[in-house]
């Protein structure tokens, strides 16, 4: 391979690096942000239902968010995918920080995996809260209507449907605890004692989203099935 040849191709490589970290910080951003809005499940249905009407109420605006999202997301997906292949292909041409890749956890073995699970939770969420009717019968508990309040409590409800939430969450979490890590490695923000740092605050922060986000789940079950309070 010419020198030029190989310039070129790490400087492509490079560019698709910086790409996975960029659309992997807004996806974060919005995770971090997403489940902070969720928690208000726990306040109740005036604080939920507040919450998601300031939301609709930015109209188009959200429309051109959750697109953006998407894209990002495939983006993000697409673009580790095809590192992963040249990085098989090239293993010689390696250069440092891919090195600190070669710490093999169980999160790092999944990224692709978890991330792929990611995106299809990504559209079930929007059939589940985004596109169903927020006032019809599905949103009724206890012979009240509490709009997206009622419809995540009655989407909860069932144990099977809450079980694939769990579950979905648990590779959001995982895919986190090396993701967070591995942005600020592509980004070369950080020295290499810093980032060993930055990976046992990213196992944090992934257990503590997937525990954030599993929570709302096994409070409607809790409160469903053991305690017998609906809403």
């Amino acid at each position: 391979m010419s020198a030029s040849s190989l310039s070129q191709r790490l400087t492509t490589t490079v560019a698709k690096e910086l790409l996975v970290g960029i659309t992997g910080i807004i996806l974060v951003l919005f995770i971090i942000g997403h489940l902070a809005g969720n928690l208000l499940i726990f306040v109740g249905p005036e604080a939920f239902n507040l919450y998601a009407e300031k939301l609709a109420d930015l109209g188009p605006l959200l429309w051109v968010a959750r697109i953006g999202l998407i894209a990002a997301a495939i983006a993000h997906i697409s673009t580790a995918i095809l590192l992963a292949r040249l990085n098989r292909i090239a293993r010689p041409d390696r250069y440092a920080h891919i090195a600190y890749m070669g710490k093999k956890s169980m999160a790092t073995r999944t990224m692709i995996f978890s991330g792929i699970a990611i995106l299809a939770f990504l559209f079930l969420h929007l059939y589940d809260f985004t596109f169903p009717e927020k006032a019809g019968p599905a949103s009724v508990v206890a012979g009240e209507n509490l709009g997206l309040y009622g419809l995540v409590w009655n989407t909860f409800s069932n144990p099977l449907h809450s079980l694939i939430y769990i579950i979905a969450v648990s590779a959001v979490g995982l895919h986190l605890s090396h993701a967070i890590s591995s942005v600020v490695v592509t980004l070369g923000v950080l020295s290499d004692k810093a980032t060993d740092k930055m990976d046992i605050i990213g196992k944090v922060i992934g257990l503590v989203i997937a525990l954030g986000f599993a929570a709302i789940p096994i409070y409607v079950l809790v409160h469903t099935y053991i305690i017998g309070v609906e809403a």
